[in-house]
């Protein structure tokens, strides 16, 4: 039976895979009810069957109140958390371990990390126990240990290998209780984003994506995951990521 899910919630959704994640939703799915997140919840795609809402990393209630009311309305059935930082103004990708500074690791694990891992711990109750439900956070071939040949990128390859650890014992916990659960990390390609855009120069012809394709790829995948699959990390072709 295809999945068709009624309740998304989607984390990020004013970025440009957050906000193409969105339109897809909305397009394949025409009676789901859409709840979206974002820092910037004005610039969330407007459209009467998405409810938009603010949160922030420091605001634990919140996310609290966030929950308890998605979960009061009949909980979800596909969480799609598409926040990440590799660059801001005052962080950049460290090319040597000479760069590395406390404050530039703990900002990229903050978002990187840290508030995925709070979005699971509010969320992931709210997922059925006893039908198909996904929760997929985007993550990073980068953040594999045993592809990583070319080094450098400190702070957000280790964000994205701590992220695929959590995703793990997540998918593990949730197995006692929600039988029918997948819970995945995804690597959406190098997209065409703001993420991307200081290190597009010198790409191969072909391999930037337009954020609407790689949304609609993700979606495909997220689709016809299964429960041999949780607890990985999958490409936006479906193929898994090596640990």
């Amino acid at each position: 039976m295809p999945f068709s899910p009624k309740r998304i919630a989607v984390f990020g959704a004013s970025g440009a895979i957050g906000s193409a994640f969105v339109h897809e939703c909305l397009d394949r799915y025409d009676t789901a009810d859409m709840f979206c997140f974002a820092r910037s919840p004005e610039r969330i795609p407007v459209h009467e069957r998405v409810e938009s809402h603010a949160f922030l990393l420091e605001d634990t209630e919140g996310f609290n109140a966030s929950a308890d009311a998605i979960k009061a309305a009949g909980g979800l059935d596909l969480i799609f958390v598409a926040t990440g930082q590799l660059h801001s103004d005052t962080s950049k990708p460290e090319k040597t371990i000479r760069s590395l500074t406390a404050a530039g690791m703990e900002e990229t694990f903050h978002t990187n990390t840290i508030l995925p891992s709070l979005i699971m711990k509010h969320f992931l109750p709210l997922l059925p126990k006893h039908k198909k439900a996904v929760f997929a956070a985007i993550s990073a071939r980068v953040g594999s240990i045993s592809d990583n040949y070319l080094g450098g990128w400190y702070s957000y390859r280790a964000s994205k290998a701590a992220l695929n650890m959590l995703i793990r014992c997540a998918a593990i916990e949730m197995q006692r209780t929600h039988q029918s659960s997948v819970i995945i990390g995804m690597h959406p390609g190098t997209v065409d984003s703001s993420l991307s855009k200081p290190f597009q120069r010198g790409m191969p012809e072909g391999q930037l994506m337009q954020p609407e394709k790689s949304a609609a790829m993700l979606l495909d995948v997220i689709s016809e995951v299964d429960q041999s699959q949780t607890g990985k990390c999958l490409a936006y072709d479906g193929t898994e990521i090596a640990p």
